[in-house]
């Protein structure tokens, strides 16, 4: 479903599978562009949402006022690692009968942020879903070696041409040492670097998903997340977890092996034909339903 610039990725699949009740307490870790919260808020649910790019929180806040008025929504700037400090910040013990995890980068933070998560950016390299992190994306070019580069390409991208791409970016960067580099530069390095310069998919899309992991620590912030639900949830309380790659699908299925959960399915639900043909964004999207025991 479009809400605004962003497609929330089974939409539909996820709110039935949360199971809402009205009046009790859902926890949104990835609010984005709001299109799940807003689906929750609307079937009698309450939210707590955290986020830690304050575009996409002042974007919520405006488009959900209503629920923010009436207290039923609960927005915080937060890295979703900490969710265990949420009762701290709200001053409120709330457990929860739901916590959804949408981890895809959503389309209003490709098209509105313009922080370099896109090609098509004329942006420089940022990729920081939290502007009070130190580190930008072109920061990781410049002081990484070109062997460091590579271990970051293969590992969060899992990209085999991880050596030819470290390598053309470290010669361009030797070439042009003070000059900034654009996402959009850095996009048609990698094309140009790479074996199959055309293709059905960018050939910089691992590139660019490594990084982007590599800057915001994504995979030790969800797995540090991750371990702290059972936590947070009510006895047959729903965790349902929307990944995008095979590292946040592994972190998902490590709970397989948590005895505070049970899966509600036999395998990860995909999105349908229809969806993909609407967002090709989520294609690649994997949703994982567990249930926490009593």
């Amino acid at each position: 479903m479009f809400q605004g610039n962003h497609y929330s990725v089974m939409l539909k699949e996820a709110i039935d599978w949360l199971d809402i009740q009205e009046g009790e307490w859902y926890l949104d870790c990835n609010l984005g562009g709001g299109g799940h919260t807003e689906q929750i808020l609307n079937k009698g649910g309450k939210v707590v949402a955290v986020d830690v790019d304050k575009d996409a929180i002042d974007y919520a806040v405006q488009r959900l006022q209503e629920y923010v008025e009436a207290g039923s929504l609960k927005i915080l700037k937060m890295n979703f690692r900490d969710i265990d400090k949420i009762a701290e910040n709200l001053n409120e013990n709330i457990r929860f009968s739901g916590i959804l995890y949408d981890l895809g980068l959503s389309t209003f933070q490709l098209k509105e942020a313009n922080k370099g998560f896109s090609f098509m950016d004329k942006a420089g390299l940022d990729m920081r879903m939290d502007q009070e992190l130190g580190v930008k994306a072109e920061d990781l070019l410049k002081v990484l070696s070109e062997k460091e580069l590579e271990k970051v390409i293969l590992k969060y991208g899992e990209d085999p041409q991880a050596r030819i791409f470290a390598k053309a970016i470290k010669s361009h960067i030797k070439i042009h040492p003070n000059a900034k580099i654009l996402a959009s530069d850095l996009a048609e390095i990698i094309r140009k670097a790479s074996r199959y310069p055309v293709s059905k998919i960018h050939p910089a899309t691992r590139l660019f998903q490594a990084l982007r992991i590599a800057v915001n620590d994504e995979i030790g912030a969800l797995e540090e997340s991750l371990s702290k639900t059972a936590d947070l949830l009510i006895p047959g309380g729903r965790l349902v977890v929307i990944s995008f790659h095979s590292l946040e699908d592994k972190a998902a299925k490590d709970l397989l092996r948590n005895d505070n959960f049970r899966s509600l399915l036999s395998e990860p639900a995909i999105p349908t034909e229809d969806e993909v043909s609407i967002n090709s964004a989520s294609r690649s999207a994997k949703m994982r339903v567990y249930e926490k025991t009593f």
